[in-house]
């Protein structure tokens, strides 16, 4: 009797790694790759006018990312210098939950944290289903509407909110990271 909870239980998880196996992760990867880029795009017009001043410097590395079923690849970091400030702007990753990604804003002063997000959302939303052993589960719901991605700041738990980015945002959060 035990052996065929077990071989039930085999059954599930290999049932379940087919699920996993069936998206495309390389894809994932190139458009998590993109929307990084966007985001800097995004910084960079913001910055735009103290740049071409030269009272802010910015610039580009990469760095490498190893995430499960994704595997290991490049992504650029942002490195922003304000005066004797350094401010990086580090990409987390894309395999997350409740996010398609997450760039950390990092200074001497504390981190911001900027999720890629639906742009109609104003928090992070958590689903659960439970069922009982024996039951069928719950039909799948229809299927949703197509999400518009936006870049948005995540203030900190609990109460978890986001922050719409645009320019003052934008330039709130990196005061706050380098003690202004």
């Amino acid at each position: 009797m035990k052996h065929k909870i077990f071989d039930d239980f085999v059954n599930s998880q290999i049932s379940k790694k087919n699920e996993i196996v069936d998206l495309d992760w390389s894809k994932q990867r190139d458009e998590w790759i993109e929307c990084v880029s966007s985001f800097y795009a995004q910084v960079e017009s913001f910055l735009k006018q103290y740049v071409s001043k030269g009272q802010i410097q910015v610039n580009y590395e990469t760095k490498k990312i190893t995430e499960e079923y994704i595997g290991e690849y490049e992504v650029k970091t942002a490195n922003i210098r304000l005066g004797k400030n350094k401010i990086k702007l580090d990409p987390i990753g894309t395999n997350l939950i409740g996010a398609k990604g997450r760039v950390d804003m990092i200074g001497s002063n504390g981190k911001v944290k900027f999720v890629l997000v639906d742009k109609d959302s104003p928090a992070p939303k958590m689903a659960i289903r439970v069922w009982v052993n024996g039951q069928e589960p719950p039909h799948k719901e229809k299927k949703k509407r197509e999400i518009e991605w936006a870049w948005k700041i995540s203030t900190p738990p609990p109460g978890i909110t986001y922050i719409e980015l645009n320019k003052e945002s934008f330039f709130e959060a990196l005061m706050g990271v380098a003690n202004a």
